[in-house]
């Protein structure tokens, strides 16, 4: 698929077509390996695959972060109208859309609750809610695998309903299309939260049943949404450096991918600070003990551990005035070592908060987190390369393609 170029007669190329060579399915390959290599890993660990299913759950979280907050963004631009995100937002479909692989990469979780040995999470035991009132219903093994089909219907079918929308749109150019999407994504973003909130309180919070933490999902929503926007620039400028994309996504769309990143980098900061402070001064036992647990506690003397003390750091002292300037921003070079800083540290902050529940608070860093992470890795990039090669890499007929091609930042 090709389009015209706007200030030349050059032609511009929209979708990968006949280069992706190999990509696909070396793609494959490498996923499957790596998933072969982390079961391998876990067999001779000898724990009963508990150590799989710990390193599993924190490579699952992390790529279902980025799909999510595909999902968000493409809502968030048709609610608000968005005109200058345009030629950026099929990439976010294309996120949207894996939700659905997502639901079925998550089988092993399921089946880990399932099983009843407690293996991943303490409370999947049988008998474990009697006498727990409400948090032992609450935590019954076949409502959560009943709410988990729930969230992946909810955000399967958004996501595959926007995509479909939009490629739908490229052939037709039904004007309706958009009225549609507008209309739906308000609602849509009203269950988007719900069901991230109940699914991070449920995936992740419940590692441990006694812990509760009301901004949970905000904060996983924070972090959601910093690993989408990283894969969204580093994905453009992966096509681009194959010829995709070269006059549709100019430095005026990567300023405020920039300002996107910028601003929900002081926002995870700002969320993971509340989150501590509050507990911090309300100093109950049943909070305390995990931020104890999870190397953030003034108990003692340099009781921060190494983890807490990267992602201070790493994910917000040096990122907020790293991204801070205008400069930066409108440097595609710059902003591509920051989204791919950014996606380092998303990943190092689903680790802290998944890997201390394994062993009372020590930290495990070893091959099979990085077999996970290849793994589960390599399939979606597959997908996301399928999308690219049948796709156009942006919308061709949408009403306010003009707007974002034009678009510039005063």
């Amino acid at each position: 698929m090709e389009t015209e170029g706007q200030q030349s007669g050059e032609v511009e190329k929209l979708n990968l077509g006949d280069q992706v060579g190999g990509l696909y399915t070396g793609a494959q390959v490498v996923g499957v390996v790596g998933l072969v290599g982390a079961v391998v890993l876990g067999y001779f660990a000898a724990d009963d695959f508990r150590r799989f299913f710990y390193s599993y759950l924190i490579g699952y979280v992390f790529f279902l972060a980025i799909a999510l907050g595909g999902l968000f963004f493409v809502m968030l631009q048709h609610a608000t109208k968005a005109g200058w995100s345009v030629t950026v937002r099929r990439i976010a479909e294309w996120f949207a859309s894996s939700l659905p692989l997502m639901g079925v990469l998550s089988v092993p979780i399921l089946a880990a609750v399932i099983v009843g040995h407690g293996t991943l999470y303490p409370w999947a035991v049988k008998d474990w809610g009697v006498d727990k009132g409400f948090k032992g219903w609450w935590l019954g093994r076949g409502f959560f695998v009943g709410r988990a089909v729930i969230y992946f219907a909810i955000w399967s079918w958004l996501g595959t309903w926007y995509w479909k929308q939009s490629v739908k749109q490229d052939q037709t150019g039904d004007v309706e299309l958009t009225r549609r999407m507008q209309w739906r994504a308000p609602l849509g973003l009203v269950f988007f939260g719900l069901t991230l909130t109940f699914a991070a309180w449920d995936w992740i919070m419940s590692l441990d049943p006694t812990w509760y933490s009301t901004i949970f999902g905000v904060y996983y929503f924070a972090g959601s949404t910093l690993a989408m926007l990283s894969s969204v620039i580093l994905t453009v400028r992966l096509l681009q450096g194959r010829g995709l994309l070269s006059r549709s996504v100019t430095t005026e769309h990567f300023h405020d991918l920039g300002k996107f990143l910028f601003g929900f980098t002081f926002f995870w900061g700002y969320i993971a600070f509340s989150q501590f402070m509050l507990q911090w001064y309300g100093n109950i036992p049943d909070e305390t003990g995990w931020f104890l647990r999870h190397g953030a506690s003034t108990v003692r003397p340099n009781d921060f551990s190494p983890v807490v003390i990267a992602l201070l750091v790493g994910h917000f002292l040096i990122p907020f005035p790293g991204l801070l300037s205008r400069h930066v921003k409108r440097s595609p070079a710059a902003l591509t070592f920051w989204a791919v800083w950014m996606l380092v540290f998303c990943w190092v902050d689903v680790f802290w908060l998944i890997m201390p529940q394994f062993d009372d608070g020590v930290y495990h860093l070893g091959l099979i987190d990085l077999a996970v992470l290849v793994g589960i890795g390599g399939i979606f990039v597959a997908f996301v390369v399928r999308r690219a090669v049948h796709d156009s890499a942006r919308a061709m007929r949408d009403p306010r393609l003009p707007d974002s091609l034009a678009f510039e930042n005063f």
